[in-house]
């Protein structure tokens, strides 16, 4: 198979999976949001969020080493899974305890401990499954994953609903995700022992000890990405104003976490498109590097001009249907989080290229530059967080959010120009940027007709102005048919 086909097999299967368990996840959330209320969920919101913090932490950093060390030699693979289960399984529990003891510290009610004790155990399971994740990605077999993804959400979305017909709380949707997870962790295991790793249970102390210090850039990356995304909900649990003058007035801290949460959901169902794209192509970026940096320099260029042409139109969409889109998933008790969507939306644009940018950042080893931006943008975005939430409660964190977006593109692009070499984002962005405007302009003024509707005409506008401004030259062309022929 070549690698343009594998790479398109693989972002396809990642693709599709994302996509059906990013849809299934939102219909999901919508039964949850409506039947827990917007204060039941923003609890439920909050805890993911916190124990979320630590997931890192559990992980090590290992994700993305296994995929590099394993990319570069298969026949080390069950070695390397075997030693990693090793020390992950000690410094889970470890870091199990260090959860509990600091919601405590916290002082957060006891409901919301006992929930934090529950989705703990989950995030234990999820970090146990993501090291086998990386196994099939190290041998570009992305299918497994994505169908044990969607297999996964179709039993929780069965088995989350009769507990909220019944009113039994987020508590039950807590525990039913914990359980998913260990099912998850158990199928992915029963698979990669099956087709790829076998377990061989020899603890080798100097190949834990390599694989600390080489994964250790990778986990204070992690820990810095992880700030980034996920304190400000925390940091809205203690700070966020319980009134805002001409937007809500005595609202509960919970609930302006459930109103921020419901917008972030939503931006969160597109990032499956960048996700798919840099896991198919961040083995084939690896095994570039070594062998062509011209190569290399290639599939970045293309990659960054093909998601800026989907991110566009996204964003300006978005912005457009934000009303329509928030009540048809939620209802009218998430209003307030309209605004926040259309802030958070334009996120995706350094976002989309963002995910590439790391792709290429890894597979080029500068994980040390790639160390120091994060570092810098977890700190830029908790002063951000702190400035602008207690003056414009979750829509200060949604500006933190974009601001700090926009901060981690120009560092990382700044590194790869230096060392793969630049590329003339002009000429690639001002035209999808363009052809969005004007896109919007015109779905501004027919805004009222259905949203569905209202989205097929600002598509099909959208790729009419592309193809008047020339956006796809033949390499596009010729892209776009092998594509074809892969499929067929």
């Amino acid at each position: 198979m070549t690698t343009t086909r594998r790479i398109i097999k693989n972002a396809s299967v990642v693709f599709l999976g994302d996509n059906v368990f990013k849809v299934l996840t939102v219909i999901l959330i919508l039964f949850i949001a409506r039947y827990l209320g917007v204060e039941e969920y923003g609890k439920f919101s909050f805890i993911i969020s916190f124990t979320g913090l630590f997931f890192i932490l559990m992980d090590l950093g290992t994700r993305i080493l296994i995929v590099r060390e394993i990319s570069q030699n298969k026949q080390n693979a069950s070695r390397i899974i075997s030693n990693v289960f090793i020390l992950k399984l000690f410094t889970s529990a470890i870091f199990y305890v260090i959860i509990i003891a600091v919601s405590i510290f916290l002082d957060y009610d006891k409901e919301i401990i006992y929930g934090i004790a529950i989705a703990a155990l989950g995030i234990i399971f999820d970090s146990l499954a993501v090291t086998v994740g990386s196994v099939f990605q190290a041998f570009e077999r992305m299918e497994f994953p994505a169908y044990v993804k969607m297999g996964r959400i179709l039993l929780r979305f069965a088995a989350t609903m009769p507990f909220l017909f019944a009113e039994q709380g987020f508590l039950p949707v807590l525990i039913i995700f914990v359980i998913m997870q260990f099912l998850n962790f158990l199928v992915c295991l029963l698979l990669s022992f099956k087709f790829f790793v076998k377990p061989v249970f020899d603890f080798d102390k100097k190949l834990i000890i390599y694989l600390i210090k080489k994964s250790f850039p990778f986990l204070l990356s992690g820990v810095f990405v992880t700030i980034y995304f996920r304190i400000d909900i925390t940091l809205m649990s203690k700070i966020a104003p319980q009134i805002f003058e001409g937007i809500y007035s005595n609202a509960s801290r919970e609930a302006v976490i459930g109103w921020y949460s419901a917008a972030y959901n939503i931006l969160d169902g597109f990032i499956s498109i960048p996700t798919a794209i840099s896991a198919a192509i961040l083995p084939v970026a690896i095994t570039y590097f070594s062998e062509s940096k011209e190569k290399l320099k290639r599939i970045y260029t293309l990659s960054v001009k093909y998601l800026s042409y989907l991110s566009f139109p996204i964003a300006i969409g978005t912005t457009i249907i934000a009303r329509s889109l928030i009540l048809l998933v939620y209802n009218e008790e998430y209003l307030n989080s309209v605004l926040a969507l259309q802030l958070l939306v334009w996120t995706i644009v350094p976002l989309f290229i963002n995910y590439m940018l790391g792709c290429v950042m890894i597979a080029i080893q500068r994980e040390k530059e790639g160390m120091y931006i994060l570092m810098g943008n977890a700190i830029i975005n908790i002063i951000l967080n702190l400035i602008l939430i207690p003056k414009f409660s979750l829509y200060g964190a949604a500006v933190a959010t974009l601001l700090t977006e926009l901060f981690y593109f120009s560092g990382y692009y700044y590194v790869i120009s230096k060392h793969v070499g630049s590329i003339n984002l002009f000429s690639i962005l001002i035209k999808p940027f363009t052809a969005s405007i004007l896109m919007g302009v015109g779905l501004y003024f027919i805004r009222e007709i259905n949203m569905f509707f209202l989205i097929l005409i600002g598509a099909f506008t959208y790729l009419i102005l592309m193809w008047a401004m020339k956006a796809f030259s033949e390499e596009d062309i010729t892209l776009l048919k092998k594509i074809f022929k892969a499929k067929t």
